[in-house]
């Protein structure tokens, strides 16, 4: 296949891809002419197509797979493609996987770390409320198949559970080097601070905002949600209560970036650095990736970064380092549970060296 994320200028193209936006537009010179974007699991690019605009156009949707002939050229820096035909695919026609990309890690796997975790947290309401969450059906079809996001980080199906675990472990690390911080609120907050984006978005035949994901956003829906499985919980306390809303609250750290409050507490702080790092180091990997950057060479200006990104040259042991990762990944649900276990000593305090 002739990926998205492999064109380059003056290549001739004859493939297949799905349109995720379509508009008739008209040139300043008065010419009608096809504006559509189309999209692979590598990437997006933008097609024009002059001749006959408006008749072609009749003949398909958004959301359609379509397979257009057409020249790879550059425009004010960037690739489009000026195409020459264009005709509509039947969906039986094309293979998902292409369009589709997958978390690298087994779904199942993930899931059984994380209800590991749950259930080693010694403050029995969260323990609780986490489990009322893995315990409904309804709730982790969605967060199995969910992405974190549309374009930015762990842009596929799965993404949002990858991330989550990913944080929960990263938040594992750093938290047990603050003996003030509470483990257990900081692990919850972890595996909390996203579920929202069940009802943000949705994957078809590509990633999508839902109506109430564009109009909420995640944070406000996962407030909600929080407060739903809370009320469903006897006794669960007010203040712990609060302080889980507000991870919720902070987790973007900032005003500009969408969170409507600033992280006021240490383990919201954690959380939010701690997030941020996954959804960038993701990010750099998934633009390596794509862009197919070799060693020593640079990427296009990344949007996230806001900036170029340099592959430098890795020795020989870091390689093998990370390609023995996603092996030791996988395995990592079949360790002993006690590498989960959060318990106190005698004086109630949670240990340092878990």
């Amino acid at each position: 296949m002739q990926t998205i994320a492999s064109l380059k200028e003056g290549d001739w193209v004859e493939e297949t891809y799905l349109v995720i936006s379509k508009q008739v537009a008209t040139a300043k010179n008065g010419v009608t002419y096809l504006s559509i974007k189309l999209a692979d699991k590598t990437g997006e690019i933008d097609g024009r197509l002059w001749d006959n605009a408006d008749e072609i156009a009749g003949k398909f949707e958004r959301e359609d797979f379509v397979r257009i002939k057409g020249m790879a050229s550059n425009y004010q820096g960037t690739i489009q493609i000026k195409m020459k035909m264009l005709e509509k695919v039947d969906d039986s026609k094309v293979d998902l996987a292409n369009f589709l990309e997958s978390a690298p890690r087994n779904t199942d796997e993930m899931v059984q770390e994380l209800k590991g975790i749950a259930s080693s947290i010694s403050n029995n309401y969260l323990r609780q409320l986490l489990t009322a969450f893995l315990d409904d059906t309804i709730f982790m079809e969605s967060f199995k198949r969910t992405p974190a996001a549309k374009t930015l980080h762990h842009n596929y199906i799965s993404g949002l559970l990858e991330h989550v675990v990913e944080l929960v472990s990263l938040v594992r690390v750093v938290g047990k080097y603050f003996p003030s911080v509470d483990m257990n609120l900081l692990i919850a907050g972890a595996f909390l601070h996203d579920i929202g984006k069940v009802r943000e978005l949705t994957v078809k035949k590509s990633i999508e905002y839902t109506t109430e994901g564009r109009l909420l956003g995640h944070i406000s829906l996962g407030y909600e949600m929080i407060c739903e499985k809370i009320n469903s919980l006897p006794g669960f306390p007010d203040d712990l209560a609060m302080l889980l809303k507000h991870i919720m609250l902070s987790h973007h750290g900032e005003y500009e970036y969408g969170s409507p409050k600033r992280p006021k507490i240490r383990e919201a702080m954690i959380i939010n650095y701690m997030d941020d790092l996954s959804a960038k180091i993701n990010n750099f990997e998934a633009t390596l990736r794509k862009e197919q950057v070799a060693e020593g060479e640079w990427t296009g200006f990344n949007k996230m970064h806001d900036r170029y990104l340099f592959r430098h040259p890795i020795n020989k042991t870091v390689s093998r380092q990370l390609e023995d990762t996603n092996s030791k990944k996988n395995m990592s649900s079949k360790q002993n549970q006690n590498e989960y276990d959060i318990t106190t000593n005698s004086s109630g305090e949670l240990p340092l060296d878990i």
